[in-house]
């Protein structure tokens, strides 16, 4: 039997997240927008230790309580509502995570996991892109040697998120004198290894509250047990660490579209023109039952994928699918919100301005919306 039914377990948490997020995440997000950029705040990193969050990603074995792919959507979707900054926080850790679990040694796991649980708020650091590469990921300009029993790495890696506050950081090298994907290897850096240093800031137009800086490798030297699996298959573990990722990142802008559609709701509800609430227009109403469709699709495509990966199937069209139809979905959603409110969402501070400035980034992050659909329409 088929059912996106969720659990008892689940509707609790989703509650439990809920209320977290119009409380404590929403309102501290708005704050943060209007500041000058800085890092990963303060009030953000006590959410992660007192709801105890990177345990949700990590296996029992190494101290973790895991939730399983479609129970952690739920989470996210409800941590996007909330902030998706914050969200893109929190999944930037997961990354790391998934890098970990998809390609790591037990003895590995075993060093690196433990960095991001209890006492302390911890984000690991997800290091791929880099200024000239974009989307194109088969071949980088950060390179590695080898030198006796360790890897010496030199290049950056902008823009990452967490820069400059991970427990750890994954990264995708060439090894030097090779341009293509069978020389790219991943590598473990942690925190505070020599060599390792961070670039200021970036004044982005959204997701301020998921802050962005170069990371630069100037002769980082790390011994070779830190490299995840054999010399050369950091592509293939980047396809399949991207693979979950894309799933969750779909989560993440359901959740702000969401938040779009819910404020763009109550404000329909609430203004008068000539007697009447403006959301009994037909324009606006037959708009909305637009929106609160395709929201109700977009989660379908977000579970389905998700559900995929819990029981082991193909699941990288899943995952792009729902990538690209939340995406489009957030910047639709944001848009239109923004037509609606008028003026009183056109400036700030206003939460539907924030959404819509931080829609956009969906549409970029973890492979454009013209890459997902080169992954989509590659498997017609």
């Amino acid at each position: 039997m088929i059912s996106f039914e969720p659990t008892e377990k689940q509707l609790a948490m989703q509650e439990h997240f809920r209320r977290l997020a119009v409380e404590r995440l929403q309102t501290r997000s708005m704050q943060i927008d209007a500041a000058i950029p800085a890092g990963v705040d303060a009030d953000y990193l006590a959410v992660i230790a007192e709801e105890n969050l990177n345990a949700f990603l990590i296996p029992e074995a190494y101290g973790g309580r895991p939730l399983d792919r479609m129970s952690l959507a739920i989470l996210f979707e409800e941590l996007g509502a909330g902030c998706a900054g914050f969200a893109a926080v929190y999944a930037q850790t997961f990354h790391g995570i998934a890098a970990l679990l998809i390609g790591g040694s037990e003895e590995q796991k075993k060093r690196f996991f433990p960095l991001l649980l209890p006492p302390g708020g911890h984000v690991a650091s997800f290091c791929v892109t880099e200024e000239k590469s974009g989307s194109n990921t088969s071949s980088f300009s950060t390179f590695f040697n080898r030198k006796g029993r360790f890897f010496i790495l030199r290049g950056e890696k902008n823009p990452v998120i967490n820069a400059g506050h991970g427990r750890f950081y994954v990264v995708w090298a060439n090894e030097e004198g090779t341009k293509n994907r069978s020389g790219i290897s991943t590598f473990l850096i942690p925190e505070k290894t020599e060599g390792l240093r961070f670039g200021p800031y970036h004044d982005k137009p959204g997701f301020r509250p998921a802050p962005t800086a170069t990371v630069h490798l100037e002769n980082v030297c790390i011994p070779i047990d830190n490299m995840i699996g054999p010399a050369g298959s950091g592509y293939l573990l980047l396809m399949q660490t991207l693979d979950w990722g894309r799933a969750l990142s779909a989560a993440i802008a359901v959740g702000l579209a969401r938040a779009a559609i819910e404020e763009v709701i109550r404000f329909a509800k609430q203004r008068v023109i000539l007697k009447r609430p403006i959301i009994r227009n037909q324009s606006i109403a037959f708009l909305l039952a637009d929106l609160v469709t395709e929201l109700e699709a977009a989660r379908a495509l977000v579970w389905r994928a998700c559900r995929l990966i819990d029981i082991g199937k193909d699941h990288t069209v899943a995952s792009s699918m729902a990538k690209l139809y939340a995406s489009e979905l957030a910047v639709r959603a944001t848009t239109e919100g923004l037509l609606i409110l008028g003026q009183s969402g056109y400036r700030r501070p206003s939460l539907m301005e924030k959404l819509h400035r931080d829609a956009q980034a969906f549409r970029i992050a973890e492979g454009t919306s013209h890459v997902q659909k080169l992954i989509i329409s590659g498997q017609l």
